[in-house]
């Protein structure tokens, strides 16, 4: 049978259906018209024959046009143009690169723009980019006034480098083998940036990504430029020598530019490539001259000390500024080698005037510090020691327009402090300086006006007199002044306010009438105060007429200026040889050998740095196998107290071990051989042996960031004593013991105070009844009474049947009387009457024991193997390795200053260790754990990995005469500069 309803939707869409295919099919040749509008001459005017076919016969149809009388349509309409966008951008995007590097076609791909994104027109576009631009400098400093680069013939220096001796086939051919395993490793890295982040700052080896921590300038493609070069792969350093002219220093997305970080890697990697190549490419000298432009910049500053964080854009460059009053010490003291060179290599005196200021700062402040010799961790460089305001400031106070150049300056008024604005005459106001001239506050001059009683007047300048009108003295017309209604005295006041006292008190902030300040100035009883004495100028006069108060400006002085200061004279300071320092002291014996011997300076502040590093910061660590190596920690000085004009300060060493301070070995074998200093060679052969046995102790053969170890109380001798070690480790264990025992004590009591209660309530529960509980009164009652049960069941029973409404009842429960009704079930005493209840034996108090506290071995072994602490080791303050270079370098120096072999091999096993545990596809990472056999990546990859790590690496195997440390100098990134000759 044929349903309507559940077929309808089906017929409703065939009805459509037929409908469209016979609207479609008469369609035909406004189809064709459509396609003719679409392709103008499209089958018109060619010579190909129309294609052979014919439509189908079309159905009779109206062909009628739809025709609509619409005014507004047939009317003409203006168009209109939309208004133009905020920032209309029409241009190219933008790419690093205009000739990428040749890649394989599995990644060409992803690195090709689309077309769609060539041009960009859009309302929403970026806006482009703003571009620093060179302004004139808010303190300038003079050229005669430059600091000039020393220029004369360069003084004899020691030899630093080893002499050696020809090597043998077989160590050459090991060497060899090394060091292509050394360049394959570094071509693997270099081949990752260079496909997925070219150009950029950084590759991220794991996620084959970038990022830009360095303003976005390309920081590891500039750093590794002479690490190429020095390689042998000169293809790769010409094309990336080639790209750093798509730099553009002028513009970043970083609103800052972190001065020390741009100068070592950027403008060190740009001069370091220039000189190693042997200046063959010119624009590697250029764009550091152009960076440097930029970097100047940030010295313009009252004492030209710069800004560490430059904040480069124009809205901020337009106003003048002052440097910091906490900068970073590395972050001042480790600009001098970059820019001296650059001042070497252009011969502009204003590089090298920029940082001697500096060295001259820290050169008179290294005398002054809490630890003579050496400088904290932070420094108030800005030059300015604030004036406290709250000290009375007795210089006067001197008038802008009276107290200008040449003019002495006038006495500070003495005014009385006023209670309320009623209590003081007019003369102490000065608000209230109205007249023909201020100088009528002045008890020296005379008031003009005959009638002392007549209004107040203001003066009118420039307008023409009335004849005979009465004018001042200075040639100023009166008229009257307008005064606010608050200030006119009523007549019927007038009585009153002769003899002082006001009948109506002031509103809230208002001053007395002028007549009656005049009559409380008459009046004899009245206190009479001598009106100070104000130089002031001829009064201004307003465009409505109006005088236009002048008060005089103060002229104290914003700050003293200073040299380089503590930050705090109250706060405990931090002096160390690691992070936020190193590179200062490093730069010290390195800046000596960059300018020829010819600035003494450098080396006297070495050796001052020298000898307070070695009586206060060197230590030796206690290990198991008590080798003598030594270590640098941390000093923490305490304010120096008042009293004796140098006293000692109050000291803290604390013993910690940071990768940056390995450098320190590298430092003091140089400092050694430069200035004749054989005691310090040995330093630094035991420091550097440190760090060695540091990669030596943890799973993954890699140094931590960080770590805490034991001094030994002599760095002569020190024996290993693992009991000591354990109560380092476990310092509270006796505390632990004794808050045991005294928890004891307490359990003790509480359970003896427990165990009496509960005896004293079983025993009640023995003497007396238990009370019913609240609800079951009426049946606790009912259980006392001796009725019988069986003669209550029989009662009720009888009531059932006998009472009046019996009838009812048993309508109610059998339905009716004449049948089937059931009788009822007897009820039993559980169902009528509750139990009596049996008494509930008390809850014993709820004490818990103390937990008895792990043993003294237990503890320290449990910590030993969840912390994975290396023998000797105390804590880890930071187990992460970000592929640092400093262990290797001063392994590289010590090689190639003592000549001893075991420098290679040492330096070998590093490599393999730092390459197994850090290697990722395209790169080497971060990783997050040095104490795990497998560390997690974390995805990072410095640029100081391809700029340091592995051209140390690749140094320590390569000829001796590659960067020889006659012939060298290199600055903290690893930069070459060549010393002069």
């Amino acid at each position: 049978m044929f349903r309507y309803r559940r077929y309808r939707v089906f017929l409703v869409f065939a009805v459509f259906a037929i409908f469209a295919l016979y609207r479609f099919s008469s369609s035909g040749s406004s189809w064709s018209t459509a396609i003719e509008r679409v392709q103008p001459g499209k089958n018109k005017g060619q010579d190909s024959a129309p294609i052979p076919w014919e439509p189908n016969p079309k159905p009779a149809q109206d062909t009628n046009r739809l025709e609509l009388d619409i005014p507004a349509a047939k009317s003409p309409q203006i168009k209109q143009t939309p208004p133009p966008p905020v920032a209309p951008v029409s241009r190219p995007v933008e790419t690093k690169s205009s000739a990428l590097p040749s890649l394989d076609d599995d990644h060409v791909e992803q690195l090709r723009p689309t077309p769609a994104a060539t041009y960009v027109d859009d309302f929403y576009a970026t806006p482009p980019p703003i571009h620093w631009k060179k302004k004139s400098d808010h303190f300038p400093v003079p050229t005669e006034s430059f600091i000039k680069l020393p220029t004369a013939k360069p003084k004899p220096i020691a030899r630093v480098q080893f002499k050696f001796k020809p090597e043998s086939s077989l160590q050459k051919t090991d060497r060899d083998n090394k060091l292509s395993t050394i360049r394959s490793v570094f071509k693997r890295s270099w081949e990752g940036y260079r496909r997925f982040a070219w150009l950029e700052d950084e590759l991220r080896p794991v996620s084959n990504s970038s990022r830009n921590p360095f303003a976005g300038w390309g920081a590891t493609l500039v750093d590794a430029l002479d690490t190429l070069w020095i390689m042998g792969l000169k293809e790769e350093f010409d094309e990336a020598a080639k790209a750093v002219d798509q730099i553009d220093f002028t513009t970043t997305t970083r609103p800052d530019i972190p001065l020390f970080e741009t100068t070592i890697r950027y403008l060190g990697g740009l001069l370091a490539a220039y000189d190693v190549s042997g200046g063959k490419y010119k624009n590697l000298l250029t764009k550091a001259e152009e960076l440097a432009e930029i970097l100047l910049s940030a010295f313009d500053t009252p004492n030209r000390m710069p800004e560490t964080y430059y904040y480069w854009r124009p809205d901020f460059t337009s106003n003048p500024h002052r440097a910091s009053n906490r900068a970073v010490l590395a972050e001042i003291g480790s600009l001098s080698m970059e820019f001296t060179h650059l001042a070497q290599l252009t011969g502009k005196h204003e590089y090298y005037d920029a940082i001697a200021r500096i060295t001259d700062n820290l050169e008179k402040f290294q005398k002054e510090t809490r630890l003579p010799g050496m400088w904290p961790v932070y420094i108030d460089i800005s030059g300015c020691k604030r004036i406290d305001y709250s000290v009375p400031y007795t210089k006067p106070l001197q008038n802008p327009i009276v107290d200008g150049p040449g003019k002495s300056p006038s006495k500070p008024p003495s005014i009385p402090p006023m209670k309320g604005p009623h209590e003081a005459p007019l003369s102490e106001n000065p608000d209230f300086a109205v007249g023909a001239d201020a100088t009528f506050n002045s008890p020296s001059v005379e008031d003009p006006r005959k009638d002392k009683n007549a209004p107040m007047v203001k003066p009118i300048t420039g307008s023409p007199t009335v004849p005979g009108e009465k004018l001042s003295p200075n040639g100023h017309r009166y008229v009257p002044l307008e005064l606010p209604s608050a200030l006119v005295v009523k007549p019927e006041d007038q009585g009153s306010a002769k003899k002082g006292i006001q009948e109506q008190p002031l509103a809230q902030g208002a001053l007395p009438s002028l007549k009656e300040r005049q009559l409380d100035q008459d009046d004899e009883d009245a206190p009479q105060v001598k009106p100070p004495t104000v130089a002031t100028s001829p009064p201004t006069l307003t465009q409505d007429g109006e005088v236009e108060k002048t008060v005089p400006t103060e002229t104290r002085p914003v700050c003293e200026e200073i040299g380089f200061a503590s930050t705090s004279e109250y706060a405990t300071e931090e002096f160390t040889l690691g992070g936020m320092s190193d590179s200062t002291y490093e730069y010290l014996p390195k800046q000596y050998v960059l300018l020829g011997g010819l600035v003494e300076k450098y080396r006297t502040m070495y050796e001052a740095s020298a000898k307070t590093i070695k009586e206060n910061l060197l230590f030796r660590p206690m290990l198991p196998d008590s080798l003598d190596v030594l270590i640098a920690g941390k000093l923490h000085v305490a304010p120096l107290p008042a009293g004796t004009p140098r006293p000692t300060p109050s000291t803290t060493l604390e013993p910690h071990q940071e990768h940056l301070t390995c450098f320190a070995g590298g430092m003091f074998g140089l400092g050694a051989k430069l200035f004749d200093r054989p005691e310090d060679l040995d330093i630094a052969i035991k420091m550097t042996e440190a760090c060695i046995q540091n990669y030596n102790m943890t799973a993954s053969g890699i140094m931590p960031e960080g770590f805490d170890v034991m001094p030994c109380d002599s760095v002569k001798s020190c024996e290993w004593n693992e009991a000591k070690y354990h109560d380092i480790l476990d310092p509270r264990y006796q505390q632990r013991v004794d808050q045991y025992k005294e928890a004891m004590v307490v359990y003790e009591e509480q359970m003896s105070s427990a165990s009496s209660w509960y005896e004293e309530q079983l025993l009640a529960m023995k003497t007396a009844a238990p009370e019913p509980a609240e609800g079951l009164a009426s049946k606790t009652v009912a259980a006392a009474t001796p009725t019988p049960v069986a003669g209550v069941l029989e009662k009720k029973k009888r009531q059932l049947d006998d009472g009046e409404d019996s009838k009812e009842r048993k309508m109610a429960i059998g339905g009716h009387l004449g049948g089937g009704a059931q009788p009822p079930t007897k009820v039993t005493p559980a169902d009528t009457e509750s139990p009596i209840p049996s008494p509930t034996l008390p809850d014993f108090p709820s004490i818990y024991s103390p937990k008895v506290p792990a043993t003294h071995e237990e503890y320290v072994n449990s910590r030993i193997a969840e912390e994975r602490l290396p023998p000797g080791v105390t804590s880890m303050s930071s187990r992460v390795y970000i592929l640092r270079p400093e262990a290797i370098e001063s392994v590289w120096y010590m090689y190639r200053i003592t000549g001893n072999p075991y420098y290679r091999e040492a330096g070998w096993k590093m490599f393999e260790a730092v390459n197994a545990a850090t290697t990722a596809q395209y790169g080497n990472s971060a990783i997050d754990d040095v104490t795990k056999k497998t560390p997690e990546l974390k995805d990072e990859m410095e640029s100081f990995w391809l700029a340091e790590t592995m051209k140390y690496f690749y140094l320590l195997f390569a000829d001796e005469s590659v960067i020889s440390l006659d012939e060298w100098v290199l600055n903290t990134e690893a930069h070459p500069f060549r010393r002069p000759s």
